[in-house]
């Protein structure tokens, strides 16, 4: 992320600065591609990384809150329809 200060308000200068990211992006991408993981951060001797885990019981919850709230939804049209017709 970059603070709104460092972002140049003139064209010109503008233009070099967005250039430059999409540079650094592509070095990333490279990076990523070349050996499958982002290069650290400053500061970091490794890439920190966690796996990623989906817990079902969490799935299942939202998954039935979703479920529920299309049903209403749909009662709720179903009996305005009625009402107007």
């Amino acid at each position: 992320m970059y603070p709104i200060k460092e972002v140049p308000v003139e064209a010109d200068a503008l233009t070099d600065w967005l250039y430059q990211r999409f540079v650094e992006k592509e070095e990333l991408l490279n990076h990523f591609y070349a050996k499958g993981s982002f290069p650290p951060q400053d500061g970091q001797k490794e890439v920190a990384s966690r796996p990623m885990i989906l817990d079902p019981v969490w799935l299942c919850v939202v998954q039935s809150i979703a479920f529920a709230s299309g049903y209403a939804w749909y009662s709720v049209l179903q009996y305005l329809y009625c009402c107007l017709f």
